[in-house]
């Protein structure tokens, strides 16, 4: 499978809520803004969820897709209405009914059919003035 194909399937995968599509990797991790990030599968989905339960229309679209060899790297925009709870490490947001759309970029590695890694950025001041939280 090729390296823009497995991120191809991760982006399908998120956007259809089939966890079991994502092919992140047993031990995968990803770094997200603010920090060290998840640890594992299940965290890595984890923290995927948490954007699930906020904005249940929410979706990721890819604008760029380069690959060369095991690494990858995406522009794009999510975009999605916050109507569930969203969980931060300040606590529970509660649905604030607003539409919000960020651009998003993310570096990618992967092994064979499996995301092993994503550093992903996107500006959570917009994020949070869009939802008017800042």
């Amino acid at each position: 499978m090729s390296t823009a194909s497995v991120i191809e399937q991760h982006i399908s995968a998120f956007n259809e809520r089939r966890e079991e599509d994502e092919p992140w990797a047993a031990d995968a991790h990803m770094v997200a803004p603010g920090g060290a990030g998840p640890t594992g599968r299940d965290e890595v989905l984890a923290f995927l969820r948490v954007f699930h339960t906020a904005f249940s229309d929410g979706t990721l679209t890819a604008r760029t897709v380069l690959a060369d060899g095991a690494r990858g790297a995406v522009e794009g925009e999510f975009s999605g209405t916050h109507d569930g709870p969203l969980a931060s490490p300040a606590g529970e947001v509660p649905p604030t009914g607003r539409a919000v759309t960020f651009r998003w970029a993310a570096i990618y590695e992967v092994d064979g059919s499996e995301l092993r890694s994503e550093h992903l950025f996107f500006d959570q001041a917009d994020f949070l003035a869009q939802l008017g939280l800042a």
